[in-house]
């Protein structure tokens, strides 16, 4: 018995195993995870218009009333003989085509105007003249089709009050009709009471909801995105429905990720992978079917990885108890921005390459001991600190450190005034320019955050927004203007974006506030908030942040990697001066040196962003390539460069004789480089620091005049103490340092030379393929 028992339970624990398991592998058939990108709606199974207004005025809409008291709509009929009409109306004209294929249902919810049995009772044959039911008659017509006609509902005995309506249906399947734009939907409805007391056809409220019931597609809204170069995503929604965008009451969407496909499901995304959340639209524009499109501009930048926009719709004609009535899920995938030509990283190894082949060739000629080839190798491996941070060699690639683009570009505006770049610089402390693609939201958010920014600053700082990228249409850009009014000008790009091209930003929305030097001060992807510009442009008239100390903190960093091999002594072991000196000489005449040599290329600089070059200085930049290409060509062919050495010498000879007989001329030479070559380096590292810090100081008034002075003097200094600090460091080290760097007095200067020639030819090849061939 107990086997029997056992048997009898294990066989009934399998067979409840086996329908629990083909319960969930149905389940799990059912949902199909994503794996790739596209989009997917969830619709809902039905939609609506309701009977609205009162008996005079009777109409048809999309509203689904809330109301759950006596209903707003309502009209008595009496026992009659024959059908009586109650209804006969049409539907606001369609606003787009419409193919429906499906069911429809008519809703009618009636009752007595009383709240007791009285037709019950008189209800003695039913169907005969003694009866006492009631139905209706609908006729029903979708544009020029005639889809009811005389349809009679359900017969009822009607009972209740209108808490408890009854209701009458009528269906007409499988309607399949092709709608144009302004077709009219009609609806009449006759009834026939049979019942001695007044019977009332009630609606507008939310459980009296009388009306048409479409079973079918009847909406196609359209979901897309577009990501920036700068990552930044721009989500376009396109209400499409028959009824006008008044279906749509509300929108929820997030942009979710980096997700995996199969993850990229509703209502599923972790807190952590939320970038960002819209609701209210951040702007509106008209497509080229004349067609409203809601669009929204995220402040998230998005890296390469798979993402998904959760969207969720509130409709006009469901439940309003329902919290979302139509789901969107668009996936897609932010890829990895194209490789570049050639990036610093060819660079980083193309120096060191060219280094060794170089050193192999001398080899053939003399062999120095190993000990100095190493010292090379080791330039050519701190050569990789700037050789990295060297913009990259790429077509169209604008110029990401240095001078803002120059443009000419006309107003949009009956006159379509000219605006130059350069005038508007010559009349200005500070330009903040908005960049904005068609029709994007960022545009009016420009306009609100440049509109308060204008109030508290100053009146000599100019404001613009430019369109660009493409599908700029003039006529997209009135309603923009028209809110302006006036207060700055909006300019429109050329046909090929060449102006937004040669931005940081691309042709893509941003803000740029520009000093009055012509170099960028700031910019921001998208928009820049109020208190940011005026921030911004406070911070311009300063030099943008860049102040003298910044050389010492880039110690510390890669960018002077360089000078630990090329500040290495030349042999000598250090000598007491013969005459009394001040104290520390030999460290004040480094600093004294190095700061002439530091200032040899950063005078020319100074001066012409203090003259207004900005503007032209993509040119200037091309010359200072060019220059650093002969300065490393000149140290690789002779160990020099004349120009510096006659320089050098003239400032040699004007120190005191004493100083002069201890301090030998090849030392003070050997410094004056030192102060060129962090010149250099900053330059590569930095291109902006001394037109920014310098010439847009010197532009900004007579305070500012003298206060570019002092920062050249501080840069002087601050320049002389980074060799100075390079050159104890080494001499704390010992005697290995002053060993290596006799080994390899005459090789160092010419390996240098090739590192030189090579960064002058790459920064030149960069600007002639990229910034140049923009424009």
């Amino acid at each position: 018995m107990s086997g029997r028992k056992s048997g009898k339970v294990f066989l009934s624990f399998s067979i409840i195993s086996l329908f629990l398991f083909s319960l969930i592998s149905a389940s799990s058939a059912q949902i199909i995870a994503p794996d790739g990108p596209g989009i997917e709606w969830e619709k809902p199974e039905s939609h609506r218009l309701f009977l609205k207004g009162d008996v005079s005025s009777p109409f048809l809409d999309n509203n689904w009333s809330s109301l759950t008291g006596q209903p707003i709509g309502s009209v008595d009929f009496q026992k009659t003989v024959g059908s009586t009409n109650l209804i006969d109306i049409q539907s606001a004209p369609l606003t787009e085509d419409l193919e429906f294929n499906g069911n429809i249902t008519i809703h009618l919810f009636a009752s007595l105007d009383v709240a007791n049995d009285g037709c019950k009772f008189t209800n003695v044959l039913p169907g005969s003249p003694l009866g006492a039911e009631t139905k209706f008659s609908v006729s029903f017509s979708l544009g020029n089709n005639q889809i009811l006609s005389d349809a009679q509902t359900n017969s009822i005995v009607m009972e209740e009050s209108f808490t408890l309506a009854h209701e009458f249906l009528i269906d007409a399947n499988d309607v399949n009709v092709s709608l144009l734009k302004g077709d009219l939907i009609g609806l009449k409805i006759d009834v026939m009471h049979d019942c001695a007391q007044t019977g009332v056809l009630w609606w507008d409220t939310y459980d009296a909801t009388t009306g048409i019931e479409f079973k079918g597609e009847l909406i196609y809204p359209e979901l897309d995105q577009t990501v920036d170069p700068n990552g930044i995503i721009r989500v376009e929604f396109t209400p499409n429905s028959p009824w006008g965008n008044d279906l749509y009451i509300s929108q929820v969407l997030e942009v979710i990720g980096p997700v995996e496909w199969e993850d990229m499901i509703h209502g599923n995304a972790d807190e952590d992978t939320r970038l960002d959340h819209f609701e209210t639209p951040h702007g509106i524009r008209i497509d080229e079917m004349n067609r409203t499109v809601l669009t929204w501009s995220s402040q998230s930048r998005l890296s390469a990885g798979k993402y998904m926009i959760d969207s969720c719709y509130k409709l006009s004609d469901q439940d309003p108890g329902e919290t979302c009535d139509l789901v969107g899920v668009l996936r897609f995938e932010v890829l990895e921005p194209d490789p570049s030509l050639f990036n610093g990283t060819w660079a980083a190894i193309l120096i060191p390459l060219s280094i060794i082949f170089w050193i192999g060739i001398s080899m053939k000629e003399a062999l120095l001991p190993l000990p100095a080839y190493g010292v090379i190798l080791l330039l050519a491996l701190t050569t990789l600190g700037p050789a990295l941070y060297l913009p990259d060699i790429d077509f169209e690639e604008p110029r990401f450190e240095g001078a803002a683009p120059s443009f000419s570009l006309y107003e949009h505006d009956e006159d379509q005034q000219l605006y130059e770049f350069s005038d508007l610089l010559s009349n200005h402390d500070a330009i903040v320019i908005g960049l904005f693609t068609p029709s994007s939201p960022n545009a009016e958010i420009q306009r609100v955050d440049f509109e308060i920014a204008q109030k508290v600053i100053d009146d000599n700082v100019a404001f613009i927004q430019i369109a660009t990228g493409e599908g700029v249409n003039s006529l997209d850009l009135n309603n923009l203007v028209n809110q302006i009014n006036g207060s700055w000008p909006v300019l429109i790009d050329n046909a090929d974006s060449s102006v937004g091209k040669s931005f940081p930003s691309r042709a893509s929305d941003s803000v740029f506030v520009i000093d009055s030097a012509g170099f960028i001060s700031t910019w921001s992807p998208g928009t820049m908030s109020s208190q940011s510009i005026e921030d911004a442009v406070q911070s311009s008239y300063l030099g943008s942040g860049n102040l003298p100390l910044d050389l010492i903190g880039l110690i510390f960093g890669t960018t002077f990697l360089p000078l630990i091999v090329l500040a290495m002594p030349r042999g000598e072991k250090y000598e007491v001066p013969d005459s009394p000196l001040i104290p520390g000489a030999g460290l004040v005449l480094t600093l004294f040196s190095s700061s002439i040599g530091f200032a040899l290329w950063a005078l020319p600089v100074s001066l012409l962003s203090i003259l207004g070059l900005g503007s032209y200085w993509i040119f200037v930049e091309i010359v200072l390539s060019l220059i650093l290409f002969y300065h490393g060509l000149s140290m690789l062919l002779r160990g020099g460069i004349r120009e510096i050495e006659i320089s050098g010498r003239f400032f040699y000879s004007k120190l005191p004789e004493p100083y002069r007989v201890w301090w030998k001329e090849n030392k003070f030479l050997d410094d004056m480089y030192l102060g060129l070559w962090v010149a250099w380096l900053l330059w590569l590292r930095m291109p902006s620091t001394i037109p920014q810090a310098i010439g847009a100081v010197g532009r900004s008034g007579l305070i500012g005049l003298f206060v570019c002075i002092l920062f050249f003097i501080g840069y002087m200094i601050m320049a002389g103490l980074v060799v100075v600090i390079f050159k104890t460091t080494l001499a704390i080290i010992g005697d290995l340092t002053r060993i290596f760097g006799s080994l390899t007095v005459g090789l160092r200067p010419r390996a240098w030379g090739l590192t030189c020639a090579i960064l002058g030819m790459w920064v030149l090849l960069s600007i002639v393929v990229g910034p140049l061939m923009i424009n």
